[in-house]
């Protein structure tokens, strides 16, 4: 019996042996023939690529076709097209303005804007489930800015290249019209120098406003205005402006046919007197009133064709022939301003070509419009009661002109 027991244990001690042995190792083996875990692939990104486009109006290409251009989807173009209407006239869209787009991939537009004008953009969003359409104003920030510069062939040529130069070279024109001939008495060497205001859009300039104070210097001679109540005015007070204009057109014109008792007429072929003086002039250019008055007559006048006549103070007339038409609204007993539009530059009557036969009178008798206009009345100056505050006005801008004077010798065109 001891020995049974005996071998009984022996068996179960080898038994338990191999249990501690064989059965991790087992285990070990079971778990190496699982296959790994591989991880799941990365989720494909389903979200449409953004494209961006920036680019300008081409030629003969209306919103929609231009949105097409971008494959944009016709259906899309037509909706936006539709809703835009409300807001803005489509066929305002003009050549050359910017526009800025973005779109998905499938085409499908986000967001379109359209640059109208300096001041307004038209802008498109995707909103959650429509399109939204609106005109935005342009946020504008106002500076001074201080602009100097001498003239070697013309006015224009010395603004060399800046933004919107035709502007600053008209009204620097119109300032002192009254004191220099633009046309005939620049020269080379004069200079010029102007305080004015500036309009910009996030830093980017945008427009100029009025001209504040402006400096010209003519064959040695200074000439300075000073902007008060919306008029021009020197250091004295003493009005820039004449009581009558230095042309009827808005420029300095070319004279093509002067005031004379003799002359060969160009259609008639024979002598006759041309006692008024012919500005050359494209079809179209307006035509202004040289100074305060009443329109006595306004219509068809035989050779003249279309014709405006003018009754101003102290026995002066003036009148406007050959217009392609007159304004609507002139007519005769109306009161009329210095400056405001009577009509088109045109050929109608006895004419060979566009041009503005331009005529005067003084009590009656026919005068020469040049020296005329030229020599002119002064506008009556400031008035005693404000001429404190014209004062208070004018005096740091003038002492800012003296710093300029001072500081820039305008060899060349600064921008400051």
């Amino acid at each position: 019996m001891g020995v049974y027991k005996c071998r009984a244990g022996l068996i179960w001690s080898l038994l338990f042996a191999i249990i501690i042995t064989v059965v991790p190792k087992y285990w070990e083996l079971r778990i190496e023939s699982i296959p790994p875990l591989i991880p799941p692939p990365p989720a494909i990104n389903t979200v449409p690529k953004t494209e961006i486009v920036e680019d300008t109006i081409q030629k003969n290409r209306t919103l929609v076709a231009t949105l097409v251009d971008y494959e944009v989807p016709v259906a899309i173009a037509n909706e936006i097209a539709d809703l835009i209407k409300p807001v803005f006239d489509v066929r305002k869209l003009r050549f050359g303005n910017p526009f800025r787009l973005e779109k998905e991939s499938d085409g499908t537009l986000k967001k379109f804007e359209y640059k109208i004008d300096d001041e307004s953009v038209l802008k498109i969003q995707k909103a959650s489930d429509a399109y939204e359409a609106k005109v935005e104003k342009l946020d504008l920030e106002t500076r001074e800015s201080t602009i100097t510069a001498e003239i070697h062939s013309s006015l224009w040529e010395a603004l060399g290249d800046l933004p919107k130069r035709e502007y600053l070279a008209t009204e620097l024109a119109q300032i002192f019209q009254w004191q220099v001939d633009f046309s005939t008495e620049i020269q080379p060497g004069d200079q010029i120098r102007l305080m004015v205001e500036e309009a910009v859009h996030d830093g980017n300039f945008v427009k100029y406003g009025k001209i504040h104070a402006a400096e010209l210097v003519n064959a040695g001679r200074r000439y300075r205005g000073f902007l008060f109540k919306d008029s021009y005015y020197d250091e004295k007070g003493v009005s820039l402006k004449g009581a009558m204009l230095a042309s009827p057109l808005k420029f300095t014109p070319r004279v093509s046919s002067g005031f004379t008792s003799r002359r060969m007429h160009p259609i008639l072929g024979t002598e006759r007197a041309h006692l008024a003086t012919d500005y050359a002039a494209p079809a179209g250019s307006p035509v202004v009133a040289v100074a305060n008055g009443v329109v006595t007559f306004a219509g068809w006048d035989g050779g003249y064709g279309n014709l405006v006549r003018i009754r101003h103070s102290s026995g002066l007339t003036s009148g406007y022939a050959h217009l392609s038409h007159v304004t609507p609204g002139i007519r005769a007993g109306r009161a009329i301003k210095q400056s405001e539009l009577i009509g088109l530059v045109g050929q109608t009557g006895l004419a060979t070509g566009p041009h503005l036969h331009f005529m005067m009178t003084k009590n009656g008798t026919p005068i020469n419009p040049v020296p005329a206009l030229k020599k002119g009345a002064p506008a009556p100056p400031i008035e005693g009661r404000i001429k404190a505050e014209f004062a208070d006005v004018v005096a740091p801008m003038q002492a800012k002109l003296d710093e300029i004077d001072a500081s820039s010798p305008a060899l060349t065109v600064a921008h400051r």
